[in-house]
């Protein structure tokens, strides 16, 4: 049985959703790319007590700066930048940085350039291989790198691709090259059987450690959940949804974390009651959150919002020792993704029951099934 852990992204030292977190995801861009930024994060680690800490080299600012048409560059000879107008960073570059953060740090994700979420195979296609040459380099340059300066901290690499034939025609080869501790996987163009498919690749090439980028909804939590208890030494996840949710005043449901917008303008009944256990709850109406001032409901979102998602993700990990029961779990909190749930415990069946089979045939039962 593996260890399941679900690191809190997006957190601030001025911006945190409890006083302890079990584990806590930075990166460089915005959290190591000064001096007065590497203090603080040191400070937010030293006053949370997280029991993990990873970094993330930059991908998704990359990302964030493309969908937002700012400049992208990689120049080695330039310091770290990140703004709306422009990401700059190298694999030499945030190693460097993330040197700073010793001894603090107990695993980086790679630099990378991320493939953004497209449902078009010819642009997926474009789009995977305008970008294949950046992530080859920047993969190798960047696990070289951590081997060589920061042996201690494991090195995972994402893999960044839409599909699995891309992933065994361009980037098996050369990532069987390199010394890593274990692969990240975007799931922004993933179903659940989709994701199962790419982890019983992994599984299959003898990978025990996976970390799940972005993931804070039900069936995410719990196939990672799942996943960790049955095939893999370690599974990890991480999101900023608790953050960029609150933003937004929604307030994510305790029961199937969906969305409910809590803002000014929304009616709800008067005096009705929250059903969540969590401390920032107790007590309270959606009215009464609705009409807190400002700053502090979004406080309150933040903070429920965390709250829900890590208690789901725990209770998923209790649950995950069979497929009945984690199903039974799992629809106990919800009636509204029971199709989800379905397809989630159809592609989790066919791991169980297939792991060793030709990824071929896997392909044929998970890929968009």
């Amino acid at each position: 049985m593996g260890k399941f852990v679900n690191f809190c992204a997006g957190a601030k030292i001025d911006i945190l959703p409890a006083e302890r977190l079990g584990a806590l995801l930075v990166n460089v861009p915005q959290y190591a790319a000064s001096e007065a930024d590497v203090r603080g994060t040191r400070k937010m680690i030293e006053v949370t007590l997280p029991e993990y800490t990873a970094v993330d080299l930059g991908g998704f600012q990359f990302l964030q700066g493309m969908l937002k048409g700012g400049r992208i560059s990689c120049d080695p000879s330039r310091p770290i930048i990140c703004n709306e107008d422009e990401v700059n960073a190298h694999p030499s570059l945030v190693i460097e940085a993330v040197l700073k953060l010793r001894p603090h740090i107990d695993m980086l994700i790679s630099l990378d350039l991320p493939v953004p979420k497209i449902s078009d195979p010819h642009l997926q296609y474009v789009e995977f291989k305008r970008k294949l040459g950046f992530n080859l380099t920047w993969m190798r340059e960047t696990t070289r790198l951590g081997e060589k300066h920061c042996p201690e901290i494991e090195r995972f690499v994402p893999i960044q691709c839409y599909d699995l034939g891309q992933f065994t025609d361009y980037i098996e080869k050369p990532l069987l090259d390199l010394k890593f501790h274990g692969l990240s996987l975007p799931t922004r163009n993933l179903d659940p059987g989709g994701i199962t498919l790419f982890l019983l690749k992994f599984y299959q090439m003898g990978i025990r450690k996976v970390h799940l980028l972005s993931v804070s909804n039900l069936t995410g939590l719990a196939l990672a959940a799942y996943w960790a208890r049955h095939f893999s030494d370690w599974c990890s996840v991480d999101a900023t949804t608790w953050r960029l949710l609150a933003d937004k005043q929604i307030y994510m449901d305790p029961f199937d974390l969906h969305p409910i917008f809590i803002g000014q303008g929304t009616l709800f009944p008067e005096g009705l009651a929250i059903r969540c256990d969590c401390p920032w709850c107790a007590g309270k109406t959606f009215t009464g959150i609705k009409n807190t001032p400002m700053t502090d409901r979004t406080s309150v979102l933040r903070c429920h919002n965390y709250y829900v998602i890590q208690k789901a993700g725990k209770e998923f990990y209790e649950n995950a020792g069979d497929l009945v029961t984690l199903e039974r779990c799992l629809k106990r909190r919800t009636t509204r993704q029971r199709k989800k749930i379905d397809r989630l415990i159809y592609a989790l069946s066919v791991a169980d029951c297939m792991r060793d089979a030709d990824i071929k045939d896997l392909e044929s039962l998970l890929w968009k099934g």
